[in-house]
């Protein structure tokens, strides 16, 4: 009995959409560092002319400010996913 069956792999993409259908290794961590890195672009743009006339001591504290900023941001637009959520 030779018979041959023809496996498809679950990662290879699908013909209608052309996205590949597979699990994501550190998914939570990824979506946590795009919407972290959403929220950083946006406060670096709003401190930028600040940033430039500043020296190294004001750096320093409004590195802290916009630290803070970011993470305000990232808790409102941080979609509702558990850690343990399969990606």
């Amino acid at each position: 009995m030779d018979r041959q069956h023809k496996v498809t792999p679950a990662h290879q993409a699908s013909p209608d959409t052309g996205r590949e259908s597979c699990f994501v290794a550190g998914g939570y961590d990824r979506l946590f560092s795009a919407v972290e890195s959403d929220a950083r672009q946006i406060v670096e743009a709003e401190y930028a002319d600040e940033w430039n006339a500043s020296g190294l001591i004001r750096r320093w504290k409004l590195q802290r400010k916009m630290d803070a900023e970011i993470s305000v941001i990232v808790a409102e637009i941080m979609p509702d996913v558990s850690p343990a959520a399969l990606f």
